[in-house]
């Protein structure tokens, strides 16, 4: 067992901070923001503010080291999921310790991976780093990764020099994860005419119509694993689809003129969410030409609840891998069904790794945790990721001698 990292006390400090600021995601979240940056100040680092349109969000970003090319960024999110419907027998957003573990909304998923990384500032600033390190935490990663385009186009903007990989800190028990599952969630409506249900077959069910497409959808992702077209590194191996919601009529002995359900897919790398949907939409379309001439009101329309978060592939070949097996002394690479902001990062152009403490099964769970030793353990990461900006740095410039 590793001996206490000289910070873990602060980084339990700044945890029970950050706990307290009970930012949904959607919600505003200057107040955590406004957290974070008074913190970056107090130790002297500049910082960058990439807010929302209606002024009410913002990511923060900044670098610690100097403007140099090949540098890490460290990525995280500050907003939580909701624990409304969950039965928590501690409190939800104020942090309790009990035997090694530290309860409270966002522990794990993943204010536990920021406070590793605020409470490690003044230990960076005396590394004198020369690969810098950055930091980039959004908001709205738990509503569909919204804010992660603009903060990393702005980070693009803001730096004259370019970083080279990017360390997603989801809690991932401190393994490297060089792929995750991309997401995409829909909202399909169906439109019809409403008669009295002894009518039934001289109307048109909008609730009828829409078992027609959830079936459609259920089978192609049937298809999806009677063909073959699985990826054994992730558990479920193929794409996923996924029905979360319904909602139509309004009694009994009305036929529905109205229904609406809620789906997901979650894709294997090597399956195409705008293919899926295409191929819906055809189908959408055969129903809506059969209707339509004798129910000249009936239709179908699907729209996105936000735009598609790509997956993530990292070869096994790239340099980041290395990098982070090599900080985290393990050698199998895994992978997450799950997914976040890394293939926002990699679309971008930056190497790109899961890696951060805690383990998903205590993530949006209630009772969330995260185990002391697995911040322990981050913070140990973070000093081998410094030290490997310095040793960098003189492998270097002895090869500039040569």
């Amino acid at each position: 067992m590793k001996r206490e990292h000289r910070d873990i006390q602060k980084t339990i400090a700044i945890l029970k901070d950050l706990v307290a600021f009970s930012v949904l995601g959607g919600d505003s979240n200057l107040s955590i923001a406004g957290y974070i940056i008074d913190y970056l100040e107090e130790n002297q680092i500049s910082f960058h503010k990439v807010m929302n349109d209606r002024g009410n969000k913002m990511s923060v970003h900044c670098r610690i080291g100097p403007a140099r090319d090949g540098g890490v960024v460290l990525s995280g999110h500050m907003d939580v999921v909701t624990t409304e419907g969950q039965h928590w027998t501690r409190p939800e957003f104020t942090l309790t310790r009990e035997e090694g573990r530290l309860y409270g909304r966002g522990t794990t998923d993943m204010k536990g991976f920021l406070a590793c990384c605020l409470a490690m500032v003044p230990t960076l600033k005396k590394k004198t780093l020369v690969k810098p390190i950055y930091f980039a935490f959004s908001y709205d990663e738990e509503i569909g990764c919204l804010a992660g385009p603009d903060l990393i186009r702005d980070m693009k903007r803001a730096y004259v020099e370019r970083p080279a990989f990017a360390i997603i800190g989801e809690p991932t028990s401190m393994r490297t994860i060089t792929a995750e599952k991309g997401v995409a969630f829909f909202e399909t409506e169906v439109v019809s005419t409403a008669a009295h249900s002894s009518q039934v077959r001289n109307s048109l069910s909008a609730i009828e119509e829409t078992t027609y497409l959830i079936q459609w959808l259920l089978k192609k992702m049937d298809d999806f694993i009677d063909e073959g077209n699985i990826d054994p590194r992730f558990d479920p191996s193929h794409t996923t689809i996924h029905i979360g919601k319904i909602r139509g009529g309004t009694a009994t002995n009305i036929v529905a003129d109205h229904c609406l359900f809620e789906w997901d897919i979650r894709n294997i790398p090597k399956d195409s969410i705008e293919k899926i949907k295409e191929s819906f939409e055809v189908f959408c379309m055969q129903r809506i030409a059969k209707n339509k001439t004798v129910f000249p009101d009936f239709n179908i329309r699907t729209t996105a609840n936000f735009p598609i978060v790509p997956g993530l592939d990292t070869p096994l070949n790239e340099e980041i891998v290395a990098l982070v097996n090599g900080l985290t002394h393990s050698k199998a690479p895994g992978t997450v069904a799950f997914a976040s902001e890394a293939g926002q990062f990699s679309k971008e152009g930056f190497e790109t790794v899961l890696c951060g403490p805690g383990d998903m099964e205590q993530g949006h769970t209630a009772d969330e945790y995260i185990e002391v030793t697995q911040l322990n353990t981050c913070l140990y990461f973070l000093d081998r990721l410094a030290d490997w900006a310095k040793m960098e740095h003189k492998h270097e410039q002895k090869n500039e001698k040569v």
